[in-house]
Order: C-alpha cells, then structure tokens, then sequence
C-alpha cells in the first residue's frame, strides 16, 4: 500500500490511464435519458470501528464541501446536496470541468483547501472562500453517477471507480481522484488517524447509489468534529466585538431540539462582526432549545432561529451530553439544519451508579 500521506497530498498517486474516452457496456442496470433535475446524494452511518473484509473499499474521509459536479451543454454547475447553486463560489473548478468533462456527465465529490502538509482543512476553505482566493482549492471526485447521458447509479460502485479512473486521466490538476484501498479497514483507519486526518469513508464493493442514507457506506472519526444547529449567542465580554459565543444544538430523532453547547472559541475578529449582524436579523424572543437545569451564562443570551450550522471540533460529550472544551471551525451552509440528527442518551440521574 502506498504511504497514506501521498493519498492525502492528491499527487502522484494516479494510475496511467490511456487518453482515450471510457468504454461503457450497457446492461439492462445503466440507461441513457436527460440528467434529472435533483440527484440524491448517497449519506454515510457513523460507526466507531472500520470493518476488514474484503467486499468493503476505504477512503479518506475529506475536511471540505460535498458537492456534485453536473455537466451538460457545455456548461459546469457545481450544486449542493440540498440543490443549492455554488458554482459561482467555485469559479476556477467551473471552468475546469467544463474543459474537459463529457456532456450528460455528474460526478460526487468534495472540494477541499489542502495546507502545506497535504491534509485538507475546513477552517482553510472557509477563509478561501471568505477571501474569493479559491484558485487553489481541488475537487476530489469519489464517484461518478451520470456519464455521457447514461444512469451509472444502478451499477456497482466498484465499476463505477474504474470508469471515474479512467474519466479523470484527463482531467486538470485541481480535478482528481479520491483514490481507495480494498480490505485492511482497520489499519487504513488507524494510519488515517496516525496523520490527523478527520476519518475514513468505508463503502461495500458491491453497492449500489441508492440517494438514501444507509450502512453501505460507513463513516469512521478520527476527530470529534460534528455539525450543529446555532440556536442563540452571547453578549460580548470587555473588549471581545461582535458576540461572546455560540449557541449550538441539534435535533432528536422525534425531531426535539436540544441544547449541546456554548463556543465560544476559535473565530477570527473578522467573522465575530461580520455574522453578528446575520444572526441580529433571525432573532427571537422564545428560547430556541431549554437549557439544561443549572447551566449558567455569565452573559446575557440571544435567541436566534435555526437557519445556520456551525462545524464544531471538541474532545468529547460529557455525562450530561454537553460538549467539552468546543471550538469552532467553520459555517456549513451546504446543509439543511433539519438534517443534524443526534441520537444521544439519556442522561444518568443523579446520584446514578455509571457501574455497566
């Protein structure tokens, strides 16, 4: 296996391919017809181990944007999984797949600012964007869903791969391959992990894109990074500008609200004052999510609607399910906060023996 740090840096890492354009069998699984207006993305389960067989492949889980590249007529759009138009944002990646990609054509991926050190960070994506510098942002395609007209969804994901293999041997340098291994799922984690990178991505062979959620593909973290619903803030302290913390939560299954959390670290003085006034405009009067008993503000709180998600780093939930020591990395506008799901425990009385 090659050295995972190559995997993450993207280069060189690449199979020669002929430059020639990919030969695809129909089967009574793939059909040709008009790109459908809403594509449903395939989403992950989070699971706490990798498994090791070999019917699953793995993949490094990226820190970035989840985006499908969509090419018809001539034209790239680069559009959410909730259908939101981002190619504007993405204006170089556009123009890339446009170059060279096939008419009738879509490709999942994610777009990703790497450091020096090859890993993808999110906090470095958000000020890209923030900046409008996003010339050296990359799009690693993980799967191909449409080709030249034609339905790929209905084929295996492993034949899916090696048409996107062969796809991309054309492709601009900020277009490339999220490349996989086969078996060995928990030794590729743990090498993952060894590097600080988030996680992996861990997908049955055999699958097929289904759009829905379920345990064919899987998500194994590394770090405790969550999406959480912003539910109110903080009043600045001295001589802290813009507001004092956030105010996160997500929802339960029976679609509850609850409180997880105040951050109240890692913002730069730009964003404090910048979404300061985003958040004054969905202000509320009635609380958002009820604070647990005895949480205490040493400022006074803000209630907001749930409209935005913040990406959030932590070292982990406590017994009351409240995140420890949060800090937070980034928005997540690509995402409907109604899709921030928790399924926590309920919490020990008490007084509770915590003895299993």
């Amino acid at each position: 296996m090659e050295p995972l740090g190559t995997w993450a840096h993207g280069r060189g890492f690449f199979p020669t391919m002929a430059k020639s354009q990919p030969k695809l069998n129909r089967t009574s699984r793939t059909c040709q017809a008009a790109l459908p207006q809403h594509i449903p993305v395939e989403l992950t389960v989070l699971e706490k181990e990798a498994p090791d067989g070999d019917d699953w492949l793995h993949e490094i889980k990226f820190d970035g944007y989840r985006m499908l590249a969509r090419i018809d007529d001539g034209r790239a759009r680069l559009v959410t999984r909730n259908d939101q138009d981002w190619t504007a944002r993405f204006p170089e990646l556009a123009d890339a797949f446009a170059s060279f990609g096939q008419s009738g054509t879509v490709f999942d991926g994610e777009i990703v600012r790497l450091k020096q050190d090859g890993i993808s960070s999110f906090a470095a994506l958000q000020e890209a964007l923030s900046n409008e510098e996003t010339g050296d942002l990359v799009y690693y395609a993980f799967d191909l869903l449409f080709l030249d007209g034609v339905d790929l969804r209905g084929v295996v994901l492993e034949k899916r791969k090696q048409l996107l293999a062969e796809v991309l041997a054309n492709a601009p340098v900020n277009i490339r391959l999220s490349q996989h291994r086969v078996g060995g799922g928990q030794a590729f984690f743990t090498q993952a992990c060894g590097l600080k990178l988030e996680g992996i991505i861990s997908k049955r062979r055999n699958s097929l894109y289904s759009g829905t959620r379920n345990p064919d593909w899987l998500k194994v973290k590394c770090l405790n990074t969550e999406e959480f619903v912003i539910i109110g803030y903080t009043e600045p302290q001295r001589s802290r500008v813009g507001f004092g913390a956030l105010l996160v939560g997500y929802y339960t299954p029976s679609g509850e609200l609850k409180y997880a959390g105040k951050v109240g670290t890692g913002y730069s003085r730009e964003f404090l004052e910048a979404f300061q006034a985003r958040l004054e405009r969905i202000e509320q009067e009635k609380p958002t999510a009820v604070l647990p008993k005895g949480t205490y503000m040493r400022a006074r709180v803000h209630w907001v609607k749930p409209r935005y998600l913040a990406q959030v780093e932590s070292t982990e939930w406590t017994q009351d399910n409240i995140l420890r020591h949060p800090s937070f990395l980034g928005l997540r506008e690509d995402k409907d906060p109604r899709e921030v799901v928790v399924d926590r425990p309920a919490p020990e009385p008490a007084g509770a023996s915590r003895r299993s």
